[in-house]
């Protein structure tokens, strides 16, 4: 992808929007993961010698005469004390956010028109907790029914699992795009969460 700027006011009003939306993961001066940002904010604390870049995209920023690479992740040169950590909510927004708002039978992406689904039903002792519970589009919560995946022929794209912290659930909200490449820089829980065999039946609540 090039982030070449058109001509004109629109042109770069466009650019500055794709700057946006492309994530660059910021670390801190230990090289532990700090937050996440558009790619014009990383941009601009390289150029003003606050960060350096450790990985790039590859992705440039052209102008008329510089050829700028799009950082991937950088590290700040001094060190930042991080926040108090927030306490996580068990609900049906963060259900969301770890699962990308997207349906995790058949992948779709259907946003806030997003249902709940029980991986191991209700009725068979499945328990409303982050290890059981997956966002679901309506169709596939319809298919799946009062059954577990095997049952109903179907398969998890990934085990469900409580997220870390609040910062990590930000990130796979708005990044899941770039966790692969940011893998390394994370806990080993943000990226592939869960057991492989999923939920263990418990008491129905």
């Amino acid at each position: 992808m090039l982030f070449a700027p058109a001509a004109g006011r629109v042109g770069w009003q466009r650019v500055s929007r794709a700057m946006d939306s492309s994530k660059v993961l910021i670390l801190n001066q230990t090289f532990e993961a700090l937050q996440v940002c558009g790619a014009r904010r990383a941009i601009i604390l390289l150029y003003t010698g606050r960060a350096e870049r450790v990985e790039d995209t590859t992705w440039v920023l052209r102008s008329p005469s510089v050829v700028f690479p799009v950082p991937s992740v950088i590290r700040l040169h001094r060190y930042v004390r991080k926040p108090p950590l927030q306490t996580l909510s068990f609900n049906k927004k963060n259900i969301l956010k770890r699962d990308g708002h997207t349906c995790q039978y058949c992948g779709r992406n259907s946003g806030e028109r997003m249902t709940i689904d029980h991986v191991l039903p209700r009725s068979l002792g499945g328990r409303t907790i982050w290890e059981n519970v997956v966002s679901a589009c309506r169709a596939c919560n319809l298919r799946k029914g009062n059954r577990t995946p095997p049952e109903a022929g179907m398969t998890l794209l990934r085990p469900p699992a409580k997220p870390i912290s609040v910062f990590y659930l930000g990130i796979l909200a708005t990044s899941r795009e770039r966790l692969e490449a940011w893998r390394k820089y994370l806990p080993a829980g943000v990226v592939v969460a869960g057991r492989a065999n999923g939920p263990e039946p418990g008491r129905r609540l």
